[in-house]
């Protein structure tokens, strides 16, 4: 536009085409104001893009927990699972039953009894083998007396014998003249001298 007259828009005089001014108040020219408005607005318009894009970024940023805020963490300890436990004291404890061993004594058989002084006393063996039926009693004044007697028959002199007993080893010996009867070890050995007559298995009865 140099070379054309125009007139300022501030103050209204006429322009100088060499300066491309206006003479009086050295404004820009219309064409190099607009440029330098333009301008302008692009400046403002980068700076409010600028603006406007901090602020979103700035509001999408994900805000801390407000857990984790303070000088340390919080943490949340779990519950455990509690457990019952027994205590058994001494004086809870009942004590272990014991049976008892003790036997009550029991009477020499009638047909023994008959036989013994006084007619009574106590049974400490009561046995038998194929043969003989045998007995060893106690009478109450602490004698002990072996009873034999053949199975099967009634007692007579020829059935039957009583004799004073005395205990020996693990068990009772009784002794007839020459005759000697040896109770003890399941068995009833019966000799003379030395010469063994008999030898039997002794059975318990009761």
């Amino acid at each position: 536009m140099a070379g054309f007259p125009w007139t300022c828009a501030q103050c209204g005089a006429d322009n100088d085409p060499a300066a491309r001014r206006c003479a009086t108040c050295a404004s820009l020219a219309p064409g190099r104001a607009r440029a330098r408005a333009l301008w302008v607005l692009l400046t403002l318009m980068l700076v409010a893009g600028l603006a406007v894009g901090g602020v979103l970024l700035f509001a999408g940023r994900p805000r801390p927990s407000p857990a984790a805020s303070g000088p340390f963490p919080q943490y949340t300890t779990p519950a455990l699972p509690t457990t019952k436990t027994v205590v058994t004291t001494a004086e809870s404890a009942a004590p272990p039953v014991t049976p008892s061993t003790t036997t009550a004594e029991k009477p020499c058989p009638a047909d023994a009894a008959h036989y013994l002084p006084g007619g009574q006393g106590t049974a400490l063996l009561v046995a038998q083998t194929a043969k003989s039926l045998v007995t060893i009693c106690r009478t109450p004044d602490g004698r002990i007396f072996y009873d034999g007697q053949a199975r099967g028959q009634a007692a007579s002199g020829e059935t039957h014998i009583v004799l004073p007993a005395e205990a020996s080893g693990d068990g009772f010996v009784a002794v007839n003249g020459d005759y000697r009867y040896r109770v003890g070890g399941g068995r009833l050995v019966v000799s003379a001298g030395s010469a063994v007559l008999s030898d039997e298995e002794l059975t318990t009865v009761g």
